[in-house]
């Protein structure tokens, strides 16, 4: 069963739920973009709602965890890093609207695998070892779910 992130409550209850994502890991993304080609060689775009990202996180306290996000428009996932563990110390979970420009409010909803991350000031130029690479996602919806231990 899915639940919906759609207010600063729910964002609070997952995050105190799964432990702010202390000592867990993300074992799986699944990114679908909705786009396609038809039988005509047609391309379609889809729609924001087919813009997907899944990631499953296991942690050393909770049971397996899943975060659905649709309306995916960012998707940052950091690889292997030598010399670098895999674990989740701290997460950011929050509603911005300051994302989109000074003319758009959208409300979208940011995760990362870091605390007090910030994606307006955070950059990716960083060279690739220096220990400060985050994964995020920004998008319009977030739905979870708990997991048993096969993942399902």
């Amino acid at each position: 069963m899915w639940t919906e992130v759609n207010d600063q409550a729910a964002v609070n209850m997952l995050m105190d739920d799964f432990g702010g994502f202390h000592d867990s890991c993300i074992v799986s993304v699944s990114c679908m973009s909705g786009a396609n080609v038809d039988e005509n060689g047609g391309m379609s775009d889809g729609n924001a709602d087919e813009h997907t990202v899944s990631m499953i996180f296991h942690s050393q306290w909770k049971k397996p965890l899943e975060l659905l996000f649709s309306g995916v428009r960012k998707c940052c996932i950091t690889g292997f890093r030598e010399k670098y563990f895999c674990d989740i110390f701290g997460a950011t979970l929050e509603f911005r609207t300051d994302l989109l420009g000074k003319t758009r409010d959208d409300r979208l909803i940011v995760w990362a695998n870091r605390e007090n991350f910030d994606p307006k000031t955070y950059t990716e130029t960083y060279p690739l070892d220096n220990g400060y690479e985050a994964t995020y996602i920004i998008a319009e919806k977030l739905k979870y779910r708990y997991l048993n231990k096969e993942g399902e």
